[in-house]
């Protein structure tokens, strides 16, 4: 089944692939986090909630309210724009090369984030593979899902 990118669908079935993963779920034991992840120039978030590395919720988050859940996050990634967002989801750029040349933004705790650094290059592998398999829309057919689904 192809599912189209970042659709309630396709965080539900990311959710399920993560947690289902004996190779991400050894790596992530004792990890607590909030990530918020922002894609600047929409600008559209996705927050997600791990207890126990447990992905217990992943959701979007209406543009209104991304500065009240950046209070609450722990790590806040911001990628410039949504072409550079897909590369990175592919898999086709890593964000941590972003990251080193400046490109994409990280707050939050470094020592947390390699502390877990196996088991969040688990997270994006399964990412890209999903990701990889679904339908990615346009910026203007993404803008127009997020419009109609209330998130900008």
């Amino acid at each position: 089944m192809s599912f189209k990118y970042e659709s309630p669908e396709f965080s539900d079935e990311l959710k399920r692939r993560i947690n289902v993963n004996e190779e991400y779920r050894e790596k992530a034991k004792g990890m607590n986090w909030k990530t918020l992840v922002i894609v600047k120039e929409l600008p559209f978030a996705t927050f997600s909630r791990f207890e126990n590395g447990e992905l217990i919720e992943r959701k979007h988050v209406p543009s209104g309210e991304i500065e009240e859940y950046r209070k609450t996050s722990d790590f806040i990634v911001e990628i410039p724009t949504y072409e550079l967002s897909i590369e990175a989801v592919t898999g086709r750029k890593s964000l941590e090369s972003l990251y080193f040349n400046k490109i994409v933004k990280l707050d939050g705790s470094l020592f947390k984030a390699l502390q877990y650094r196996g088991a969040m290059e688990v997270v994006n592998k399964i990412t890209a593979e999903l990701v990889n398999n679904s339908i990615i829309p346009s910026k203007e057919e993404f803008v127009e899902m997020l419009h109609k689904r209330g998130l900008l």
